[in-house]
């Protein structure tokens, strides 16, 4: 996003900024309002950003799950999520280190896809670093509040780890991270802007992550950085296939799905509600991970198809497009 996006990345850098010093000045009233205001952002713009999942597999060049028909390609959606589901029935530990290892993956790719002046071997790396940083780093902040969403995920309380051990691996993921931003810049595989923007981007992660709640910092960082660079990745990728296509072509396409995950979402609750349980974190986060496995894999034929620098052989007309 850094790259592609730069007045996007400013605005989240200064919007990541004031949330940061409005967390050091009003920490009782984010932890109070934390739940509300991170679900409230992941409705509005997270779900969304994978919505659109349908329309980008009618433009992969490639077949995806092994089809080309719309058709199977639901069933095959539908089935991937069904197995999953099934997988963390039987084996939550399994299903979480498998969800934690995709994520981690998918959460680096989206800030480093711009960099295909480079090996293979070499983004990986980059990807699994910046993951980790991103998702770990507010779990060890705040470990006493993920301890307890992990107990209702997992079944069991995770062991404990000390508070210099944690402050020792989060120090650890940071210097990593912008030790290899040097090395990109030391090698010129990214400009001196990409640079600043990236290290600019690691000190604000740790601000917000530090001086706001775990849902909420957590909510920031997926909202804002990831899911609305991906909604511009994937508007990027349309226009190249859609002549006029614009953020109102993707609101209308992401809108159906959108709802549908949000009523299956709504039900859940509604569920735990009526048998007299309150809200789960945890099955709320089983859920999420259900619904976005397969949405991880998608957007990687995504970026695989970005990197082949050929250009649509047809466009056509927004009025055409389904």
């Amino acid at each position: 996003m850094s790259a592609r996006y730069p007045l996007l990345i400013k605005s989240v850098q200064i919007l990541a900024a004031l949330i940061a010093f409005f967390g050091l000045c009003f920490p009782e009233m984010l932890q109070s309002a934390q739940l509300w205001l991170a679900v409230g952002l992941i409705v509005l713009i997270g779900i969304p950003h994978g919505a659109t999942d349908y329309i980008i597999f009618q433009y992969l060049s490639k077949p995806f799950l092994g089809t080309e028909s719309l058709f199977n390609f639901y069933r095959n959606y539908i089935l991937i999520m069904g197995a999953y589901a099934f997988l963390w029935w039987i084996s939550p530990l399994l299903s979480l280190g498998i969800f934690l290892g995709l994520s981690i993956y998918h959460f680096g790719q989206s800030n480093w896809n711009y960099l295909n002046n480079t090996s293979k071997f070499v983004r990986i790396g980059l990807y699994l670093v910046w993951g980790t940083f991103v998702l770990l780093t507010p779990i060890l902040l705040h470990y006493e509040e993920a301890s307890g969403i992990l107990t209702q995920i997992l079944g069991f309380q995770p062991a404990p780890i000390s508070k210099t051990w944690r402050w020792a691996m989060v120090f650890f993921l940071f210097a990593h991270s912008v030790y290899l931003c040097l090395y990109l810049r030391a090698e010129e595989l990214i400009s001196r802007q990409q640079f600043q923007n990236e290290l600019v981007n690691l000190v604000l992660l740790f601000l917000v992550y530090s001086l706001t709640p775990l849902l909420l910092g957590f909510a920031i960082y997926f909202v804002f950085w990831h899911s609305l660079g991906s909604v511009m990745d994937q508007i990027t990728f349309f226009k190249k296939r859609v002549r006029d296509y614009d953020l109102k072509n993707y609101i209308q396409h992401a809108l159906p799905i959108s709802l549908i995950a949000l009523a299956t979402l709504g039900g859940l609750v509604w569920y735990q509600g009526n048998i007299g349980i309150h809200a789960d974190l945890g099955a709320m986060f089983m859920f999420i991970s259900v619904v976005t496995l397969p949405h991880m894999l998608l957007i990687e034929k995504l970026y695989e198809e970005w990197e082949n620098k050929e250009e649509p052989a047809v466009l056509i007309q927004e009025q055409d497009y389904i």
